[in-house]
């Protein structure tokens, strides 16, 4: 038992802070660098190889294994529920697999190596100073494996002498004794900080640090394993927060995330007296006493037991899920707008479903042009891989909705069908080169903002003037998609004309405050460039205004194009 002075207990919760805060910044930095390594390719094997449960458990663990992270592998999942771009029976086994896949992160954490933080912490520091990007993102990766060990280090010293005070040696005992309030505690724990594999760090170490021969007695294994139940649960939070304010499908999704947890507490619960006489015997069995790798073990033992017990309950949690989550209006493409019986049975239908997967993936085109316009007037980082995000997001609707299109084509239509379908592939492309311009304007204000290049104060309110044209231009091209309002349509053809002169206007204005020294030039000096971009936006929201107004519109720039229409994306 040890007494403390207030000073000396406030620097050593200072330290344990400042420890997790290390600890979850270097987990995180790690997973964002292992997802940037691994791309959008992410995203297309999680939707692409999803079509079954099974597959979509080993999915599920292979990803979590390969971002370390089972919150960003169902924060993943959800944003493919929110775009439509994934079912909800394809999700299940994605939960279920990520919950395998993030017991990984415990077995990492026991690893004898946290010595060697601060020698992971330089390698990978040097590494990010390197000019290849991929050689870059790997050392953000080494770099938050040090961070982490680092972070648990310093957490460790002062958790063992914490352990020793009246109050550690009172809470534990009683998550000894009350196993319901050690699940509630690891519960609200893990909600607070948003990480499971940093609470389970946290009890790594603390019932690493247990040695009965000096005196030092901290968490039992009775006290840590409903801890580790209450982990479960409290990282659920992460899908949870992700499917506030998205579709149906994705809130049934959270649900199930949190209905499997929480089960897998209660069998435990139920069973915890055999399970720690098993896990005790584990222990004494094959590895030393009060060995961080016993609380790992224990976590991936609960874990893939329950995945294999609730593996033949997936149709029942579906059920459960559909009667808590009402359905309402949909917002997200429907479950069946890509299933092949629909064409055989109506590819009319097919058809209309198509439309509307069109006008999500107007919207998606809308929100990234939003991001991206704010962006250009204020730097904002979260904005960047936001705008990415929705860029990928647009590539998907792109590859999905041709596709089915291509199947529908293949089911024979008749002549107005045909000539409808021929538009929507038209609108399809029009809209993902939409999303090309943009991410290519995102890039050039990045580099700006990187080389401190400002533009002048003529410049900024002369792309406020354009990009409130091209607003303009993007509700009218899908309100007239949408109701087929050739009057609407037109509005985009003459904005389409507003564009072009004031691209000109505005090009022939910069290069005259270049030449007068208005404006310095500079390595980032795009701004011709981006006035480029958004006249190539204007001509392809005017191929998809031309469309409405007459659906056997070609393009001009197909018959003949322009110089400064030709499109360079391809």
């Amino acid at each position: 038992m040890t007494v403390m002075t207030t000073a000396t207990f406030a620097d050593q919760l200072i330290i344990i802070f400042g420890g997790l805060a290390l600890f979850l910044f270097g987990i995180n930095l790690m997973s964002d660098s292992l997802k940037t390594v691994a791309g959008s390719r992410l995203r297309t094997i999680i939707e692409k190889t999803t079509n079954t449960p099974l597959k979509g458990i080993f999915v599920g663990i292979i990803m979590t294994m390969l971002i370390q992270s089972s919150s960003g592998t169902t924060a993943l999942m959800i944003g493919l529920l929110r775009a439509g771009l994934m079912t909800l029976p394809q999700s299940v086994g994605v939960i279920m697999g990520a919950n395998i896949g993030t017991t990984v992160t415990a077995f990492i954490i026991a690893l004898p190596i946290a010595k060697w933080g601060l020698y992971f912490i330089v390698i990978g520091v040097v590494m990010t100073f390197l000019k290849n990007r991929k050689v870059k993102h790997i050392g953000g990766v080494i770099l938050g494996l040090g961070m982490l060990f680092y972070g648990l280090q310093m957490m460790g010293g002062q958790l063992k002498t914490l352990a020793q005070t009246d109050v550690a040696e009172s809470m534990f005992e009683t998550f000894s004794r009350n196993p319901f309030l050690g699940t509630a505690f690891g519960t609200i724990f893990t909600m607070v900080i948003q990480s499971s594999s940093a609470a389970i760090g946290i009890l790594e170490t603390l019932y690493s640090i247990n040695d009965p021969a000096n005196g030092i007695i901290s968490i039992s294994l009775q006290g840590a394993i409903p801890i580790l139940l209450g982990a479960n649960i409290g990282t659920t939070i992460t899908a949870f927060l992700a499917s506030i304010g998205g579709n149906t499908e994705s809130k049934r999704a959270s649900f199930i995330h949190i209905l499997f947890n929480i089960i897998s507490a209660v069998v435990f619960l139920i069973i915890l007296a055999p399970y720690e006489m098993l896990i005790e015997w584990v222990e004494e069995r094959f590895l030393t006493p009060y060995s961080m790798y016993t609380i790992a073990i224990a976590h991936a033992f609960q874990n893939i037991f329950m995945t294999f017990v609730m593996y033949w309950f997936i149709k029942q949690m579906i059920w459960l899920s559909k009667l808590v989550v009402k359905d309402k209006n949909k917002t997200g493409i429907p479950e069946d707008m890509f299933d092949d019986k629909l064409i055989t049975q109506s590819p009319n239908l097919a058809l209309e479903f198509v439309k509307r997967g069109i006008l999500y993936m107007g919207a998606a085109v809308k929100d990234y042009f939003m991001i991206v316009k704010t962006y250009a007037f204020k730097e904002q980082a979260s904005l960047v891989q936001e705008g990415y995000e929705h860029e990928d997001l647009i590539d998907q609707y792109d590859i999905k909705l041709h596709d089915y299109l291509i199947k529908i084509a293949q089911s024979g239509l008749e002549s107005n069908d045909s000539k409808k379908l021929s538009r929507d592939l038209d609108s399809i492309k029009d809209f993902e080169r939409v999303g090309d311009h943009l991410t290519n304007i995102l890039d050039f204000f990045q580099d700006r903002y990187r080389e401190s290049q400002p533009m002048s104060d003529e410049g900024v309110e002369e792309l406020k003037k354009l990009f409130g044209v091209i607003e303009e231009m993007i509700n009218d091209t899908l309100y007239s998609f949408e109701q087929n309002d050739p009057e609407i349509a037109r509005r985009v053809v003459h904005n389409e004309d507003v564009v072009d002169k004031f691209e000109e206007v505005y090009r022939y204005r910069h290069i005259e405050r270049l030449k007068s020294g208005k404006v310095i030039f500079g390595p980032a000096e795009n701004y011709v460039d981006i006035l480029s971009n958004i006249e190539r936006m204007a001509d392809h929201l005017l191929n998809i205004a031309q469309s409405v107004i007459e659906p056997l519109y070609i393009p001009q720039s197909v018959q003949m194009p322009k110089t400064k229409e030709v499109d360079r994306d391809t």
